[in-house]
């Protein structure tokens, strides 16, 4: 009956931790302009200051503005719009990517 008891104890921390650690990492499971823009850049080769010059290029923009955007984009990780474009119209390969090349299931370890 005890050792019953300890399986039934055991299956129940199991499944709790588990769904407390799906919750604290279901964050990194969501993917938005900014992990888009860094894996794009990582698949493509470049460095992420090439792809804002590379969108800044097809809307005619200068150095100027987009250093200036890249350097508000390092501060305060908003993309704008003509990059968040850009990405758009670049589908990204889901399974090249820095995560999946480092973490073989896709998101890190469990701290």
């Amino acid at each position: 009956m005890t050792s019953a008891l300890m399986l039934f104890g055991l299956a129940l921390a199991y499944a709790l931790l588990k769904v407390f650690l799906e919750k604290r990492l279901s964050p990194l499971d969501d993917v938005g302009d900014e992990r888009h823009l860094a894996d794009l850049a990582f698949a493509c080769g470049c460095s992420v200051f090439d792809l804002f010059r590379s969108a800044g290029d097809r809307w005619n923009f200068s150095d100027k503005k987009v250093n200036s955007d890249f350097q508000n984009y390092l501060r305060t990780d908003q993309v704008p719009p003509y990059v968040r474009q850009f990405l758009h119209h670049h589908p990204l390969n889901r399974n090249r990517t820095y995560q999946r090349l480092v973490y073989n299931g896709g998101r890190p370890p469990y701290l």
